[in-house]
């Protein structure tokens, strides 16, 4: 009997398992083995509810009380007659059958090494002779059952939480019960115990993982905690793959975290920069020293690019007052015998002892400037050179190089003004008169410096000129710059030095010259940079006096200034490792502009020396 009783758990443990792993299945969850490891099944109601006969000659198993069928006497266990002249009754351990393990009053056997469960005492059925239990006999190898002493057991008061014994044994828990016998099953307890839902065993026999899968799958979830994936609601707890984590998510950092980061430090550099510059700035300008402030705006005010920033910090008016007090002309006149008896011009054929091509080419430095000389000693070789023989349908003017290719030029120097509109004009054509090889080339009738040469080879310099005047004076090569840029002119017996007091503004400046032995002076300066400010109005005069001459004029300058010389570093002897790409290509001067050499549209050029 014990052995199919043995047989039959088994069974319906392995009905139970089947029918867990297809319900579990049902929510995408891992192996429902471990989970059944957990959660023990729960017998079926059909099985629990059988009563198995013992097997013959076999002492009757402790068997739970069961509710009576209907219109049924209640079973009374028969107690066992006590042996004639027997003391009291002690309880005996049954026999267990052969081959089959003991009953333990349906509990599990106790793992090895731990002490059994103790039975508790069950309430005798009522009306019924009290049973004398026999103790049963236990299996070999184990340990008996010893009473619990450690703690007492605390009887039930409530009939329906107790399970009645037979023999008077003590009374099990309904929890102990509850685990071997279905909740779904009604109980034979003196108060009904309603029974527990599906849906209440479903929950109680799941994991906390299986639950909360179960949770995410009726709730739509966006992600289930373990394992980060979606659930999938038309599918009903189809859990799919866990996404990909971001980097945020994972604690390390992106690439779009890094470019961000670099992009924020070099936004607060450049914030840095401008406040401080716009401190500075604001600084000077409402200052105490009016003659910094003079001195920054007369240099802003020497380029194209930044004509436009003195306005920012201080008003309209104030900044034509300082252009105004700058273009103020301060002359100084020498009668021509002091101002040739301070120089040494008659130098005679000694001083072109050395000069190469006809030229001799020298290098100045100033307080703020580095300044580069050329001086040809045969003013026919110099004329005008344009970047076009037709300005009217030209685009673009060239640059430095391409100008002494276009004439097979030794050198040249940047000459007349071009609209330059913010620093980023073209060059396709000059502004004022202009003449080149003995044709007016153009003329848009405005009244600017003239500067230029004439058919006798002297250089004329005048406030203006007009193309009838220049056609009388028979001039051959010129061009035109801004209005005030008049260095020197003769003037009868004397000699007249237009000072600007008031312009400290620096630049880079280019300006032509002529002795009175006809020697033409070409001078570009440095400036812009940290070693070579650049130079002012009167420094530009200063250089011209020291060299003796007798007439010049300012050309356009800043990065416009340019001197070219072939070939100069192998003349000269330069170390051609400290030279730029640029000056290695003829580029005299410091180019310190963003771009290439500027496209301009004239160039005061030096022809091939002439062999006679």
């Amino acid at each position: 009997m014990q052995n199919d009783f043995r047989e039959n758990y088994i069974k319906e443990q392995q009905e139970l398992a089947l029918a867990r792993k297809n319900r579990l299945s049902k929510i995408g969850m891992g192996d429902p083995a471990e989970a059944g490891a957990r959660n023990p099944a729960r017998k079926s109601p059909s099985a629990q509810s059988q009563v198995q006969r013992p097997a013959p000659n076999a002492r009757p198993a402790q068997p739970q009380a069961q509710r009576p069928a209907p219109n049924a006497r209640p079973a009374q266990p028969q107690a066992q007659r006590p042996a004639p002249n027997a003391s009291p009754a002690q309880p005996q351990a049954q026999r267990p059958a052969p081959n089959a393990r003991p009953a333990q009053l349906q509990a599990q056997r106790p793992a090895p090494n731990a002490h059994p469960a103790q039975p508790q005492a069950q309430r005798p059925a009522p009306n019924a002779r009290p049973a004398q239990p026999q103790a049963q006999r236990p299996a070999p190898n184990v340990r008996p059952a010893q009473p619990d002493v450690r703690k007492p057991v605390q009887t039930q008061k409530n009939p329906a939480e107790a399970v009645r014994t037979p023999n008077g044994a003590r009374p099990i828990s309904q929890k102990v019960a509850s685990k071997v016998q279905d909740t779904r099953e009604t109980l034979n307890y003196t108060n009904r115990r309603k029974a527990p839902s599906d849906e209440e065993i479903f929950k109680k026999e799941l994991s906390d993982s299986e639950s909360r899968a179960m949770m995410f799958a009726l709730t739509g979830k966006a992600e289930e905690p373990e394992h980060g994936g979606d659930v999938d609601i038309i599918n009903m707890g189809r859990i799919s793959k866990p996404k990909k984590r971001k980097n945020s998510e994972t604690g390390k950092p992106s690439i779009g975290r890094y470019v961000g980061r670099t992009f924020a430090v070099i936004g607060a550099l450049l914030l840095f920069v401008v406040v401080i510059v716009f401190a500075s700035v604001g600084t000077i300008a409402y200052g105490p020293s009016e003659t910094i402030r003079d001195l920054l705006v007369q240099s802003a005010m020497q380029a194209s690019a930044t004509k436009w920033v003195p306005y920012i910090f201080l008003p309209a008016e104030t900044v034509d007052n300082i252009i105004s007090k700058s273009e103020e002309v301060v002359e100084d006149k020498v009668s021509l015998e002091d101002y040739n008896s301070d120089k040494d011009t008659d130098i005679g054929e000694d001083e072109w002892a050395n000069a190469k091509d006809g030229m001799i080419f020298e290098t100045v430095s100033g307080s703020t400037f580095k300044a580069y000389v050329l001086l040809v000693k045969d003013p026919s070789r110099v004329f005008c050179g344009t970047s076009t023989d037709n300005f009217a349908n030209a685009k673009a003017g060239v640059n430095v190089f391409q100008a002494a290719a276009r004439y097979g030029a030794v050198a040249c120097i940047n000459a007349g003004e071009f609209a330059d509109n913010g620093g980023h004009g073209s060059g396709y054509a000059p502004m004022g008169l202009t003449y080149s090889e003995g044709k007016c080339v153009y003329d848009d009738r405005t009244k600017k410096t003239f500067i230029g040469f004439d058919k006798n080879n002297k250089l004329i310099v005048r406030e203006s000129m007009t193309q009838a005047e220049a056609d009388g004076l028979g001039i051959r090569d010129a061009v035109s710059f801004q209005n005030g840029n008049t260095l020197i002119y003769q003037d009868g017996d004397n000699i007249v030095l237009s000072y600007e007091d008031g312009n400290a503004g620096t630049s880079q400046r280019t300006a032509i010259g002529q002795r009175a032995d006809g020697v033409v002076i070409m001078i570009v300066t440095d400036g812009r940079s940290a070693s070579s400010l650049g130079a002012t109005h009167n420094d530009m005069i200063d250089l011209m006096v020291s060299y003796g001459a007798t007439t010049a004029g300012m050309l356009d300058g800043g990065s416009s200034a340019m001197m070219y010389y072939e070939n100069y570093f192998d003349k000269y002897g330069y170390d051609t490792a400290k030279l730029d790409e640029y000056q290695k290509k003829g580029l005299v001067n410091n180019y310190k502009a963003f771009t290439e050499p500027r496209r301009i549209p004239t160039f005061f050029m030096v022809g091939p020396e002439n062999e006679n």
